[in-house]
């Protein structure tokens, strides 16, 4: 399977890992590892490693999310025949309909 990333997706990782880095540097590199671990769980599962994307009352079945452990963001991804395509790391506290902006979904 083809594994893709929105061209965002690194800032969007960058970003936050500037604000914990901005508390310590320990909670900086805490959070760096919990995105990867979640990206490794995403890659070897993509269907099993994370919820349907759920946006109020309706349930998105062409995009999951992954939560991190340790923090409150989330993986948001999708998941086709042929690929596996990384959207963003996203707050847990943002608007659910903003989510699927980083897809140009409507």
């Amino acid at each position: 399977m083809r594994v893709l990333y929105h061209p965002e997706f690194s800032k969007d990782i960058q970003r936050f890992e500037m604000d914990c880095r901005a508390v310590s540097d320990g909670l900086a590199a805490r959070f760096r590892d919990q995105v990867q671990t979640a990206l490794e769980a995403v890659k070897g599962s993509p269907q099993g490693a994370g919820h349907f994307l759920q946006t109020g009352s309706t349930v998105v079945r062409e995009f999951r999310r992954r939560n991190l452990r340790q923090f409150p963001f989330f993986i948001l991804y999708g998941v086709t025949e042929a690929a596996l395509i990384f959207g963003s790391v996203i707050p847990t506290r943002s608007d659910p309909l903003t989510w699927l902006v980083w897809f140009g979904a409507k």
